[in-house]
């Protein structure tokens, strides 16, 4: 027989800790949205500049979102996993050994 043991605390500080990144990949994303647009001296520079911006702005946004995503998915891991444990130490096999 093997024996598997999950942490559900540490999946929860998991979960939380890829919730906290998320925010500030969000926040650091707003914070990229809220500058000024830029003065270069050449007007194709401008437009570079400000398309630079847009793309970091997007990335931030993306890896907020994933990272998001991630921690919901192991929320739901955890919550998983603590439910079948609780099944499984309810499980009583008639004539048999408790588990």
């Amino acid at each position: 027989m093997t024996s598997v043991g999950v942490d559900f605390s540490a999946l929860g500080a998991g979960a939380a800790q890829l919730g906290a990144a998320s925010g500030s990949f969000g926040q650091g994303a707003g914070q990229v949205g809220a500058l000024p647009g830029a003065a270069a001296p050449d007007p194709t520079a401008t437009v570079l500049l400000d398309r630079v911006l847009e793309v970091l702005m997007g990335a931030l946004r993306t890896a907020a979102s994933e990272l998001d995503d991630i921690s919901a998915g192991l929320s739901a891991t955890a919550g998983s996993y603590e439910r079948a444990e609780q099944m499984l130490a309810n499980w009583h096999v008639p004539g048999g050994t408790t588990l």
